[in-house]
């Protein structure tokens, strides 16, 4: 009886599984599990045989599956993501935005100038935003007007059928051709302490250009810079600059130069070189960094393997597109890679040689032919007083490698001379392709002088444009997306163009000749009237949106008026390899 009422004395209440324990008499009477972790049991274990049915179906449903779905999912994954940095349709004023998503899966070369189809139908144009009335106009409209509004012309829509207290989202996006960012410092095949460049120049030049050379040039984060510490500038380039045999105040302000460089992170050295003109100087480098390359090697242990020749103006939008290319080619064979000006007026008075604003590049194996016993000397006394540097320079490593200069020298079309006068924007919204670009400060604009980021400090723009190309990766930069059958025309990094008249396939592989003075090789057409023919707006800021790769680049137009793109090009295993997954 005792075992019995044992048993039923919780009747009414929930009984837990039945234990031996010791009794208040020395007898075993039943333990009992508390009802809330019994509870806890029964929930985990439903809990775990549905995950488990869960996964098994699920399993046998991706396993039946068309792979080709399963892109799509995941596509459709990536885009959200970039989606949730669009405007809302909640707030009447906005700013104009699009959504551009990297495949990550082109060649550098490949679909500079892409025509972007519809999302749902490829064989219709896709479209970029409607207009704001009249079309002459040819403006994004920033603001969503209201009902009775809408009605009327003359206020445009940014999208059909949206009311504002749905809250929709006011931008599509895009899957388009891109490169994936070349990333050459976290190769182990490859070290930037490789390359070392040349300049010849004055302390002045130097002072002025080095905020402009801390955008591009690989940098250290141990601040400053102890150039006597060799484990602290064993990974960087060094830039070697000649100067003429300074007076008191430039041997200050050579000094201060230095000083200033090293505080930012760079590996700049200066030094005299007795000349008889700066053509002499300039050539000179080839003796003195080969001079410096040796004592690296037996200094620091860092092997220099290409040497480039420069103008203190010379710019590379980023520095590990200059690095992919690079490593594309081996420093012990013959090399003497540049590009000819783009100008024909300056190639026919100057002739078929490595035009030094664009940067001449020459492999170790043929920097140690031109230092072998008098070979220098040689080509000083042969060329030193015809030709000027770049020229000496192109001469010289041609007979180095036993062939004239036009057989020894391999152009790189992305090189950049960028022998143009005046307004420059044309040349940037060709889709060309930008390692180098010289005479940003000098000979041309990067931007009108009515813009925000033309006006002022030249240095801004061309800062600007390098924290574009770094953003979208330097391969990518200036790529063209062509939407609406060519009325809208998307420079990545640089502008959005709205024409009055849609551009045809035909005009957009000419550039719109908006410089003056100089013919170039490549095709032209005429320049158009802007707020005429032709609405532009330029970039003007560059956020980080998402710390894995997500961007918003600012526009703005003459009115002051913006438009955004979103450009999403976070790693993923949908590009492959990082460093060539073309080639695979």
């Amino acid at each position: 009886m005792t075992s019995r009422r044992a048993l039923t004395s919780g009747r009414g209440q929930q009984q837990g599984p039945l234990l031996g324990g010791p009794g208040e008499r020395g007898l075993t009477t039943p333990l009992r599990i508390p009802f809330r972790l019994k509870m806890r049991h029964l929930v985990g274990t439903l809990v775990t045989i549905s995950l488990l049915l869960f996964f098994l179906t699920e399993e046998r449903a991706v396993d039946s599956s068309d792979p080709s779905d399963r892109s799509a999912s995941a596509a459709d994954r990536e885009v959200s993501k970039i989606l949730e940095y669009c405007p809302y349709s909640n707030s009447r004023k906005h700013i104009p935005t699009i959504a551009l998503v990297g495949d990550q899966a082109r060649a550098p070369t490949e679909n500079r100038t892409f025509w972007v189809p519809d999302a749902s139908d490829p064989a219709i144009p896709a479209t970029f935003l409607p207009y704001a009335y009249p079309p002459r106009e040819m403006r994004f409209a920033q603001t969503l007007s209201g009902k009775e509004e809408k009605a009327r012309p003359g206020q445009g829509r940014l999208h059909e059928g949206v009311q504002e207290d749905k809250g929709e989202q006011l931008c599509q996006s895009h899957v388009v051709p891109s490169s994936p960012r070349p990333r050459g410092a976290e190769s182990a095949q490859w070290k930037n302490s490789k390359i070392m460049f040349g300049m010849s120049t004055v302390p002045d030049r130097v002072l002025w250009n080095l905020p402009v050379w801390s955008h591009w040039l690989p940098k250290t984060t141990q601040l400053p810079l102890d150039t006597a510490d060799a484990a602290a500038t064993r990974d960087l380039p060094l830039v070697l600059v000649l100067m003429p045999e300074p007076n008191p105040t430039e041997a200050a302000r050579s000094r201060e130069a230095v000083e200033e460089a090293n505080g930012l992170g760079m590996y700049v050295e200066m030094r005299a070189r007795e000349a008889d003109r700066f053509e002499t100087r300039y050539f000179a480098l080839a003796e003195e960094m080969y001079i410096e390359a040796r004592r690296r090697e037996e200094q620091e242990g860092v092997r220099t393997e290409w040497f480039i020749f420069a103008d203190d103006d010379t710019f590379y939008p980023d520095f590990d597109s200059l690095a992919r290319f690079l490593s594309e080619h081996d420093a012990k064979e013959d090399w003497l890679i540049g590009a000819l000006s783009e100008s024909t007026k300056q190639v026919a008075q100057w002739g078929h040689i490595a035009y030094g604003g664009a940067g001449i590049i020459v492999s170790r194996s043929v920097i140690e032919k031109m230092n072998e016993s008098g070979f220098w000397r040689g080509c000083l006394r042969k060329y030193g007083s015809s030709f000027g540097g770049d020229a000496m320079i192109t001469h010289c490593a041609a007979d180095a490698m036993g062939k004239s200069a036009q057989a020894a020298l391999s152009i790189e079309p992305t090189l950049h001379q960028l022998d143009i006068r005046g307004d420059g924007t044309g040349f940037f919204q060709s889709g060309f392709q930008f390692t180098s670009l010289h005479h940003w400060g000098s000979w041309f604009t990067l931007f009108p002088p009515w813009h925000e980021s033309g006006d002022g400090d030249l240095r801004n723009g061309v800062q600007l444009i390098g924290k574009a190309a770094r953003a979208v990766g330097g391969d990518n930069w200036g790529r063209r997306y062509v939407f609406e059958s060519g009325r809208v025309t998307v420079s990545l990094g640089y502008s959005v163009t709205v024409q009055a008249r849609p551009i045809s396939q035909e005009d957009l592989e000419k550039s719109e000749h908006t410089w003056w003075e100089f013919e170039t090789f490549h095709p032209m057409r005429p320049s158009l009237e802007e707020a005429t023919d032709k609405r532009t707006y330029y970039i003007t800021a560059v956020r980080q949106l998402d710390p894995d790769g997500i961007y918003r680049f600012e526009h703005k137009n003459r009115e002051g008026e913006r438009v955004d793109i979103l450009w999403d090009q976070r790693d993923s295993s949908r590009s492959g390899s990082w460093w060539l997954p073309w080639r695979r």
